[in-house]
């Protein structure tokens, strides 16, 4: 595998955004939203980046101490192998440096990998919203976690 980088997005970088985006998440959220989160003063946007190409990202939003994972993503195909948790790490590193205190997120309830990775990394269950996602078939839950506990990321 091609060595990766993880940094701060910066506008430049909204074509590849949008691109993987489009690609994660049906309906996308548009061009315009997503250039508010890569260059608003209260969001947090990382991204993963391997032989020039995005492959995953996290998009936050803070207030004061605490933080609210928007969206995170891992390019289909490459899912599995880590990504999403060296972005998270990541970001938790510039959270702390943020002086952010708490990190809180929904999950649907049948996303059993992401609840996986999120209990791995000290998030723990706050609450449910029941009925909270549409689905083809109906609507599930969605799991309310937070994590109080920010670890620094060591790159290795």
């Amino acid at each position: 595998m091609s060595s990766k980088s993880i940094r701060l997005l910066v506008a430049e970088d909204l074509p590849s955004l949008s691109e993987i985006e489009a690609c994660c998440f049906i309906p996308p959220w548009s061009d315009s939203q997503l250039h508010s989160y890569i260059t608003g003063d209260r969001f947090l946007s990382v991204g993963l980046w391997q032989s020039g190409q995005l492959n995953g990202f996290a998009l936050l939003s803070t207030v004061l101490d605490e933080a609210e994972l928007l969206q995170i993503a891992t390019r289909p195909g490459l899912r599995g192998k880590g990504l999403a948790e060296d972005v998270l790490k990541f970001a938790h590193e510039q959270l702390h440096r943020r002086g952010v205190v708490r990190n809180m997120l929904e999950v649907r309830s049948s996303n059993v990998a992401a609840l996986s990775l999120y209990r791995r990394l000290g998030y723990q269950q706050d609450g449910l919203r029941k009925g909270y996602y549409p689905t083809d078939i109906g609507r599930e839950d969605a799991v309310l976690m937070s994590c109080s506990n920010l670890p620094e990321f060591i790159a290795g």
